[in-house]
C-alpha cells in the first residue's frame, strides 16, 4: 500500500465525481453539489483548501434509482456502498456512498469495522411535514437518530467534548440495524414528491438548517469545479446562506479542519465477499 497526500486525495475525489456525473447526466438522474462542495465551487471554484471530501444531495426518487443501478458492471472501479457488510469492505449508515475501490481510507475518528476505499457522499432528499410543530419534532427526532448512528460506529470516549456521555452511552445500547430501521422510517414518512417542504436528514441538533422548499430541488444549473462542470441548485445562494450564513467570509484558522483522512493506494482493488 502507498499512502497519498492531500492533493492527490483531492483531485482522485474529483474523478469520482466525474464519474458520477457523467452516469446521471446518462441516466436522467438529479444530484447537487452540497454543504462545503457546493461552498467550494462558489467561494473557491473547487475544494475548500482544507477539505478532503465531496457532497452530493439526491431526491429520493433519483437516490433510489442511482443505488440500484450505478457501478454494477463487472470490474467496476467505483462502486456505490449502502449498508454494506463484509469482511472487507463495510458500510452502514443513512447516506450512500461512491467508493474507489482501488484505495482504502482511514478516518481516525471512526472504528476499524468502518472499512471501504476513498469515496464521496450522497444524501437523500425526502419529503418534511408542513405543520410547523410537527416539522420541529420531526427534525429532532430524525437528527437524533442520525446522531446516534454516527456515534454507534466511532470507538467510546467517555469524556469526549463534542459527544456528551449520555449521548455516548445511548448510541451503545442500541443495535446498529435497530437505529438504521428507525431513521429510514422517519426519512421515508413525508414523501418527496408530494410534499411541499423536502431536505436531507440533520445530523444533529440543528433545528430547521435542512428544511427547503421542494423547488429547490428540482432547478438546477452547473457550475464551475476544479476547472470542470458539475450540477448544482439554482437557487445556490439560497441553500448556502441557510447552511452557512455570509458563506463568504473565511472562517478563523483554527476552525479550518479536514476529516483527518489517510488514504491508500492498494495493489489489488477491494471487493465484497
Amino acid at each position: 500500500m502507498h499512502p497519498i497526500d492531500r492533493r492527490q486525495i483531492q483531485l482522485m475525489l474529483l474523478e469520482i465525481l466525474k464519474d458520477v456525473d457523467a452516469f446521471c447526466r446518462a441516466s436522467g438522474i438529479r444530484y447537487s453539489l452540497a454543504y462545503g462542495t457546493l461552498l467550494g465551487a462558489v467561494r473557491h471554484k473547487g475544494f475548500i483548501p482544507w477539505d478532503d471530501d465531496i457532497d452530493l444531495l439526491m431526491p429520493r426518487p433519483d437516490f433510489e434509482r442511482f443505488l440500484a443501478t450505478y457501478g454494477k458492471e463487472p470490474g467496476a472501479r467505483y462502486q456505490c456502498l449502502f449498508n454494506a457488510r463484509g469482511k472487507k469492505i463495510n458500510f452502514v449508515n443513512f447516506f450512500a456512498k461512491v467508493h474507489d475501490t482501488k484505495t482504502l481510507s482511514i478516518e481516525s475518528r471512526m472504528r476499524k469495522s468502518h472499512r471501504f476505499g476513498l469515496s464521496i457522499d450522497l444524501f437523500p432528499v425526502d419529503g418534511k411535514p408542513d405543520d410547523r410543530k410537527a416539522l420541529l419534532r420531526h427534525e429532532k427526532r430524525l437528527g437524533h437518530c442520525a446522531h446516534q448512528i454516527l456515534l454507534k460506529q466511532r470507538p467510546f470516549f467517555p469524556l469526549s467534548f463534542h459527544n456528551p456521555l449520555p449521548a455516548m452511552i445511548e448510541a451503545h445500547l442500541h443495535s446498529l440495524d435497530g437505529l438504521l430501521r428507525r431513521c429510514m422510517k422517519l426519512m421515508k414518512e413525508y414523501d418527496f414528491s408530494t410534499s411541499r417542504l423536502c431536505g436531507s436528514a440533520p445530523i444533529g441538533s440543528n433545528g430547521l438548517k435542512e428544511v427547503y422548499e421542494r423547488e429547490l430541488f428540482e432547478e438546477y444549473i452547473e457550475l464551475e469545479f476544479e476547472g470542470c462542470r458539475f450540477l448544482a441548485f439554482s437557487r445556490w445562494d439560497e441553500y448556502l446562506r441557510q447552511q452557512f450564513g455570509d458563506y463568504m467570509q473565511l472562517p478563523p484558522e483554527n476552525q479550518r479542519k479536514s476529516h483527518g483522512l489517510t488514504v491508500y493506494l492498494l495493489d489489488e482493488p477491494m471487493r465484497m465477499d
